[in-house]
């Protein structure tokens, strides 16, 4: 074979082994591109799925607040118990207002509660008062202390002593309690006004009754006798004395 066939044939075969190891190369860089597309794909889809996760955990927390404000919206306003009311009010959480007067409130720490002097005031007991089936608390204190209704989502003073003209008791007569207040505050003279509720802002029936002096500037007159405006014997008026302090509560 001449020189010039040889380097021929030499051009060939390196021709043909740089070509077979181009096309290798190119094989191999493919085979690798792949897997990297791959990997991407992979990480794309689960950052898709973390961001939907995450938009959905959103989403959730999203409407448990909605949930949680349409709940307190009906716990507004839907209207408490008045034993729960009266419960709050012995917390210290609510007060109580005046019913004529709205802007006359007080809280129980307004009082002098628990103390050994004459004008403090104690928690006393929950007792039907107003003939409605639901209980009102006693106050206990000066005077007869306070009593206190729960309604309409407040507490409201149903009834309170006011000195030794306004003693507030309460009373069982005639199958349902009746308020009373008493006045013994002038010597030979003493009277007694009683009132029925049904419900704390209806009152239905009053009662009236007491003595005094026949002749009130003569202290040794005889004394009189009187139910509802009328004068009456002393046997009649003690006998309804008799049945009324009988069933008598003092809240002093």
């Amino acid at each position: 074979m001449n020189t010039k066939k040889k380097m021929t044939l030499l051009v060939c075969v390196f021709l043909t082994t740089l070509c077979i190891v181009s096309c290798r190369q190119a094989k191999e860089d493919a085979i690798i591109n792949g897997e990297e597309s791959s990997a991407d794909q992979q990480e794309i889809t689960v950052e898709t799925a973390e961001n939907t996760d995450s938009e959905t955990t959103g989403d959730e927390i999203e409407s448990d607040q909605q949930e949680n404000h349409v709940q307190a919206a009906k716990d507004a306003d839907s209207e408490m118990t008045a034993e729960e009311l009266l419960d709050l009010f012995i917390d210290g959480t609510i007060n109580a207002a005046d019913s004529t007067d709205l802007t006359a409130a007080f809280y129980i720490t307004d009082l002098n509660m628990g103390s050994e002097e004459l004008d403090s005031y104690s928690v006393g007991e929950k007792v039907d008062l107003d003939n409605d089936g639901e209980n009102e608390l006693v106050i206990s204190g000066p005077y007869g202390g306070i009593y206190l209704d729960g309604r309409n989502n407040r507490v409201y003073e149903f009834a309170a002593g006011d000195g030794n003209a306004l003693i507030l008791s309460y009373v069982y007569y005639n199958g349902a309690v009746w308020i009373m207040y008493s006045n013994s505050m002038n010597e030979g003279y003493e009277s007694y006004h009683m009132e029925k509720f049904e419900g704390a802002d209806n009152l239905v029936a009053e009662m009236d009754f007491g003595e005094e002096l026949a002749d009130p500037n003569n202290s040794e007159s005889e004394m009189k006798y009187i139910l509802n405006g009328t004068i009456i014997s002393y046997d009649e008026y003690a006998a309804f004395c008799s049945k009324i302090f009988a069933s008598q509560v003092s809240t002093s």
